[in-house]
């Protein structure tokens, strides 16, 4: 790709000055350059070099590609480029997600300018987001780039540097995302694929596989750079300990798991106990990721599991497990695998495609060929099952054919049974809609009576007033008194009884409630008491209640309540409290007073129809009952507190 140009590249060595790197020529934008040979490197042995001093020291030219191995000191590249197409944009990229820390420091009209990217680096701060290390190329007006890379951090230090058109690098990650999306595909569908096979056989074996491929994802995910570019792109920090810490947790589950899916107990008792030993080494490993004591811990113990694993795999099939023969090829494909990266990283082989690719296609192939061995155990148990079943079913038959006898005879007795109740529950409908009938006979009589009663009523209320004006015989006076007071309450029993059986034939409408108006016609409705005007009347209302209900009944509950706290005040300084106010969806209301209070052997009964917990006050009896009824009818509840002598508090709660 680099064709040999003497005089330009003459010039260019005299444009960028000193150096032992070769300027290239970028010409073609459909190829893919790799520049290694043709990078200049640094390596800072003492660790302090700036990007000041750095600029003017000469550097190596490369001797073939980079691989450094797990050098831990910090790694200086300069490139050099000249652009022989002006009209395209060029992008650098170092695809290895795994280094720490890459600084860019590219030459600008106006100086150096710095950027960062790294494993270690958020994605808002790179030059590029993405998966790997990518700058945009910059040109002067002779069309020449000059860059320096930084590179330093722990881990392995082999990767190749490529250069290539914008075109190209978007189809080339547009290649990669492809790829990255059927690897992680294929670990979604396995785990599925376990998921739908556990729910049928309700095996923790398969909630075990599930745990692998849920590590296995994290892993990968966060070694790849795509949970750091898509899961948590502005902390890097939780990437890095995702994935390693996942690797502690991926060695404790898969060494559950072989225990359990090889029956290794069963086959060596040996192998039983040293994969048990992974269990402490496991929490060992996360310990020291976690507190950073040795970030690596995590690898290690999955490269010590990974051949553990094999040699578990090996043991049980000399011993006739024969399951244990997908367990053993899954494992071989993985360490595989795990070994080309090793040596990879060690330096040993070149940055290239089975190097750093073979071990998530072995963790594809090991995922789906221990799937499909729990998948073929599955098909043994379903056999197994299926065969149980159908002598089950034998059995049922045989038993069922002597059961159809019995049950035959028994529906015969059920049907004789059922039309005896049929007929019963005929007579009976029938005499309930006799009985309904009757009752609102019944409650139309009692309501004419009533209306027709309350008419005398009146009269003799009037006639009495007047005798009391007119006579003044003493005697005579009393005897007056003690009528007026038997027809007044004659005539409450006679408006209780009214309201009564308007509540139960009357269809009530829904209407929006004042309560300050409400609480104001209650209390002046009830002016007439003889002890109205010693009470105080304490109203707390909480405003811009929006409340719908039937008036009638509230009116009914509310007067009730005042008329009960009137009638039975107490002689020194009495009042009434009347709070209304919102809770937990519901309306409160809430009357209070100090007066004679209620003995709690009459509290279960106050409610009764014409029970009378006091006769120390002209009462009807039919005040609280009328009360509970209306609230019924509201769907609400009723509580009260009372202590004789010390007054009663009634709570009403009705939902919005």
């Amino acid at each position: 790709m680099i064709k040999p140009y003497p005089v330009l590249v003459a010039v260019l060595m005299l444009a960028f000055g000193q150096s032992n790197a070769q300027a290239i020529e970028l010409a073609d934008t459909t190829s893919i350059y790799r520049v290694d040979l043709q990078t200049g490197v640094l390596i800072d042995s003492a660790q302090n070099l700036t990007f000041e001093k750095v600029v003017n020291i000469p550097f190596a030219p490369s001797k073939g590609n980079l691989t450094f191995g797990y050098l831990k000191k910090p790694i200086w590249l300069k490139i050099t480029t000249y652009n022989l197409k002006p009209s395209a944009a060029w992008y650098l990229e170092i695809p290895a997600p795994f280094l720490e820390y890459v600084d860019f420091y590219q030459k600008t009209s106006g100086g150096y300018r710095h950027t960062r990217s790294g494993y270690y680096v958020a994605q808002s701060e790179r030059a590029f987001a993405h998966t790997n290390h990518v700058l945009p190329l910059q040109f002067d007006s002779l069309n020449q780039s000059e860059v320096y890379i930084r590179i330093t951090g722990l881990s392995p230090k082999t990767f190749p540097v490529y250069i290539m058109n914008m075109e190209v690098f978007h189809n080339k990650t547009r290649t990669d995302d492809l790829w990255y999306g059927v690897f992680f595909g294929i670990l979604l569908i396995m785990f599925f694929y376990n998921f739908f096979i556990y729910l049928s056989l309700r095996q923790n074996t398969y909630l075990l596989y599930m745990g692998t491929i849920v590590c296995t994802f994290l892993i990968f995910a966060s070694a790849s750079g795509y949970a750091g570019r898509f899961f948590w792109p502005e902390h890097p920090h939780i990437n890095f300990y995702t994935g390693r810490l996942s690797l502690g947790a991926l060695s404790t589950i898969l060494a559950i798991f072989t225990i359990r899916f090889l029956q290794v107990k069963k086959y060596s008792r040996f192998m039983y106990y040293v994969l048990l030993s992974l269990l402490p080494l496991s929490v060992l490993a996360v310990a020291l990721v976690a507190l950073k004591g040795l970030s690596s811990a995590g690898n290690n113990l999955i490269s010590i599991s990974t051949v553990l694993f094999i040699t578990t795999g090996i043991v049980c099939r000399v011993k006739g497990n024969a399951t244990a023969t997908y367990y053993i090829a899954a494992w071989t494909i993985y360490f595989i695998g795990g070994l080309l990266l090793t040596l990879r990283n060690s330096g040993v082989f070149d940055f290239n495609f089975w190097t750093t690719h073979f071990v998530e296609i072995g963790a594809a192939l090991e995922t789906s060929i221990i799937a499909f061995a729990l998948g073929d155990q599955y098909r043994r148990y379903k056999r197994e099952k299926e065969e149980i079943q159908l002598q089950a079913l034998r059995l049922q038959q045989s038993t069922n054919e002597l059961l159809e006898k019995k049950v035959k005879e028994r529906t015969e007795d059920l049907l004789k049974v059922n039309r005896e109740l049929l007929a019963n529950l005929a007579t009976i409908q029938k005499q309930a809609e006799i009985i309904e009938t009757k009752n609102h006979e019944l409650d139309g009589f009692f309501y004419r009576i009533s209306h027709d009663l309350k008419g005398p009523i009146s009269s003799l209320l009037g006639l009495t007033h007047l005798a009391r004006v007119d006579i003044k015989e003493p005697l005579a006076l009393e005897y007056f008194e003690r009528q007026h007071a038997q027809v007044t309450r004659l005539n409450q029993i006679i408006r209780g009884l009214i309201e009564l059986t308007r509540l139960n034939n009357t269809a009530l409408f829904k209407e929006s409630v004042n309560f300050e108006h409400l609480v104001e016609t209650c209390i002046s409705s009830l002016s007439s008491l003889s002890r109205f005007e010693k009470i105080k009347f304490i109203k707390e209302i909480e405003p811009g209640i929006e409340f719908e209900a039937e008036w009638v009944m509230l009116n009914a509950i509310l007067q009730n309540l005042i008329e009960n706290s009137i009638k039975y005040s107490s002689d020194v300084n009495p009042y009434v409290r009347i709070r209304i106010y919102k809770q937990d969806k519901t309306v409160r209301l809430v009357v209070a007073d100090n007066g004679l209070g209620i003995a709690e052997e009459h509290q279960a009964r106050i409610f009764e129809m014409f029970y009378r917990a006091t006769h120390s006050a002209a009462g009807t009896g039919l005040g609280l009952y009328i009360l509970k009824r209306s609230v019924d009818r509201l769907k609400g509840s009723v509580d009260i507190r009372s202590k004789e002598g010390e007054g009663s508090t009634f709570t009403v709660i009705l939902p919005m």
